[in-house]
């Protein structure tokens, strides 16, 4: 009997280790292992940006004209101007004397002369728009394309973005001076203002 124990105590041991061998093969995940359920979520952002529009640093037009005898001779004189717009917009200029003018008046004599106003404008795709106007109309802000104020609705309107320095200018120019009245001795000015709007 004694050798009947010796040989039984091996069989149990291998039989536990048979039956306990299952239980080691189970696979033990650590986070972020193993199977996982995948979800995916749809998010759409929507954002814009508003247009703008100005002058450009340095961009705006500035200046004097300082013609002597500028009834004989005429003048022009162009002013560059270069456009900070991000779509399509309008400009528009307006005259505080609707012509060089003097605060003297004569009997006889003339205290006001007239001149032009040329108004180009170009968009970075090459496209433009120009029109020239008296300065009379800039004063009176009718029968102007680019007379007044500049809004939604008023001013020489350029269809496309004009961010670069395309060329557009503002021309000032006056035959030498004709009317049957001479004018007075003396200095003549006048002063322009040119307003930007955006345009739909």
């Amino acid at each position: 009997m004694v050798s009947l124990r010796v040989l039984v105590l091996p069989v149990l041991a291998l039989l536990a280790g048979a039956i306990s061998a299952p239980a080691a093969a189970h696979t033990a995940y650590a986070a972020g292992q193993g199977s996982v359920n995948r979800i995916e979520v749809g998010i759409d952002v929507h954002a814009s940006v508003r247009d703008r529009c100005g002058f450009a640093t340095d961009g705006a037009p500035s200046g004097t004209i300082s013609q002597t005898e500028f009834d004989r001779t005429g003048f022009s004189k162009d002013f560059t101007i270069r456009l900070n717009c991000t779509s399509a917009s309008r400009i528009a200029v307006s005259s505080l004397n609707g012509g060089l003018a003097q605060g003297e008046t004569v009997t006889g004599y003339a205290s006001s002369a007239p001149y032009n106003v040329e108004l180009k404008m170009v968009a970075d795709n090459g496209t433009n728009a120009s029109a020239t106007c008296s300065a009379a109309l800039l004063k009176s802000g009718a029968g102007c394309a680019f007379g007044g104020n500049a809004s939604t609705s008023n001013g020489l309107r350029l269809g496309a973005a004009s961010t670069k320095a395309n060329g557009s200018y503002l021309r000032v120019s006056a035959q030498p001076y004709t009317d049957s009245k001479p004018l007075l001795a003396g200095s003549y000015s006048d002063t322009l203002t040119i307003t930007i709007s955006i345009a739909p």
